[in-house]
């Protein structure tokens, strides 16, 4: 992993441009004299200790080793509580229909990931999830991870899965696998700007993926970090001096507390982050 130390609200601004110059592009000279072009993206994620681990709230619960099937079904048992409440229906598969979508798409590789929609939607509301978040703005980024104060510095993680545009592997190691924005769920979601990754590792005994732990992933580069060709992950250090001002400049570009999450109580939390928070 790649850390970059920063001191002033400029010296952020460059460090993402850096970050972007190096990674935003796949350019490749082919044999026939063509040039190939790829956009690649950058994933940004905010967490208030440079010191934390990329956990996600899965494992912040608990240290039990799930693989999907289980835990997909023990939360879709948990919906009619949810639909009864909420009355919306969330047409989820029953247990028979969980398993041969499973069985249907095994890839020792990729992993799948069903009802999607639905585990997004328990992420954004507490539920504990193998969804790690991230957010393509870096500002958003930056705001989650200034919001919370903290005696030690802040990081904001860029991520970048294929800066050669392709990703390989082996199936019985480690392996993250991105998923997209395109779901209909809770708003927040989209003012997030939010993409997901998941952690897992392909049981060959019992043929099934279980989820890991990021940090698993990027621990086996260090064996070998000059020849990180995917997976790519860069810690931009924040220190709590800057935390006032930079709030305030994200608070400038409309990134605030009720921006990104639309509720009441973010509405009062922005109001008391103008008068308290950035003078």
């Amino acid at each position: 992993m790649i850390t970059k130390h920063i001191r002033t609200w400029k010296g952020f601004l460059k460090a993402i441009d850096e970050v972007r110059s190096i990674y935003s592009k796949t350019i490749k000279e082919l044999d026939n004299g063509k040039r190939y072009e790829r956009n690649n993206l950058i994933l940004f994620r905010g967490q208030a200790n440079t010191n934390w681990k990329l956990e996600t709230t899965l494992e912040r619960a608990t240290k039990k080793q799930f693989h999907v099937f289980d835990y997909v079904f023990g939360a879709i048992q948990q919906s009619h509580e949810i639909e009864a409440f909420t009355e919306k229906n969330w047409k989820l598969p029953t247990h028979e229909e969980l398993q041969k979508d499973l069985n249907d798409n095994i890839d020792h590789f990729k992993v799948d990931i069903p009802a999607y929609e639905y585990l997004v939607y328990l992420r954004h509301h507490g539920y504990p999830s193998p969804l790690l978040d991230w957010s393509e703005s870096p500002f958003i980024a930056a705001y989650f991870a200034l919001i919370e104060r903290c005696t030690e510095p802040a990081a904001i993680y860029c991520y970048i899965e294929r800066p050669h545009g392709v990703k390989g592997g082996l199936g019985s190691k480690p392996k993250i696998t991105l998923q997209g924005p395109f779901v209909r769920t809770h708003k927040r979601h989209f003012a997030q700007k939010a993409w997901y990754t998941v952690a897992t590792q392909w049981d060959y005994e019992r043929e099934r993926h279980y989820f890991c732990s990021h940090e698993s992933v990027f621990d086996n580069q260090t064996q070998r970090p000059s020849i990180i060709e995917q997976d790519v992950l860069i810690k931009i250090v924040i220190p709590g001096s800057l935390r006032s001002e930079m709030l305030k400049n994200l608070n400038d570009f409309n990134i605030n507390h009720f921006t990104l999450f639309q509720s009441e109580e973010s509405l009062i939390k922005t109001l008391a982050d103008k008068r308290f928070l950035q003078k």
